[in-house]
């Protein structure tokens, strides 16, 4: 990436960063835009880099397929409502369901589509906390998206299933993710809104009960970089 210097009066030349200069538009100083043709494309020589993290507004656990995908609002479980799920603790609880369970992660996804405008995503980051596993050792943690529009649903709903996925190696142990960069895109162009939590059936190994936005600064997060 090019960049642009100016010359101090002490005649030393010094590079501008995007976030240090600011011009004028009449009424506020702003940041400026300057563009250079490098014989393919226009490249923009002043972007910023932001890292910003959108803690999570809502979340909850959900029961399997076997008994609709509802929330744990519904019917008796081990953990309160508001932490996101995945596996079942079979044979020692939630035996009569026979199917794994599900979580939903809700963001204020205007907020996110606001700050990501027009911006390239570098990295997209999530974090999650193990606050029981049926093992020991811990088990699988397995990611995906949904794009319900609201703060809370009912029904466990999910558009990509397995975007990434990543070991915790224990009980209250809680981990940065790493998401794909069109996860990003995708939040910032309107096509998904939050995080899903969901394994594949109801294995003990992917078995984890995740901390929930009732749960301090264990709650569920994103951490965003991208160049704007």
């Amino acid at each position: 990436m090019p960049f642009v210097k100016y010359k101090a009066a002490n005649g030393e030349w010094i590079k501008l960063d995007g976030g240090n200069v600011r011009v004028s538009n009449g009424h506020t100083w702003i940041p400026p835009r300057a563009r250079i043709w490098n014989g393919h494309e226009w490249l923009n020589l002043l972007e910023e880099r932001h890292v910003d993290v959108f803690n999570a507004v809502n979340s909850g656990g959900y029961w399997g397929s076997d008994h609709g995908n509802v929330s744990h609002n519904h019917f008796n479980s081990l953990w309160a409502p508001n932490h996101p799920l995945q596996g079942n603790y079979r044979p020692y609880h939630d035996s009569f369901n026979n199917n794994g369970q599900h979580g939903m992660i809700y963001f204020n996804d205007q907020d996110i589509r606001n700050r990501l405008a027009g911006a390239k995503i570098e990295k997209i980051e999530l974090f999650l906390f193990a606050v029981h596993s049926a093992y020991y050792n811990g088990g699988e943690c397995v990611v995906g998206t949904h794009n319900f529009r609201g703060g809370w649903s009912d029904v466990f709903q999910e558009v990509n299933h397995g975007i990434a996925r990543t070991r915790f190696y224990g009980r209250n142990q809680g981990q940065w993710i790493t998401l794909p960069n069109w996860v990003g895109d995708n939040l910032r162009d309107n096509l998904i809104t939050g995080i899903t939590t969901n394994g594949e059936n109801a294995s003990l190994w992917q078995y984890i009960v995740y901390a929930g936005t009732n749960d301090g600064w264990k709650a569920p997060k994103l951490r965003i970089t991208y160049v704007k």
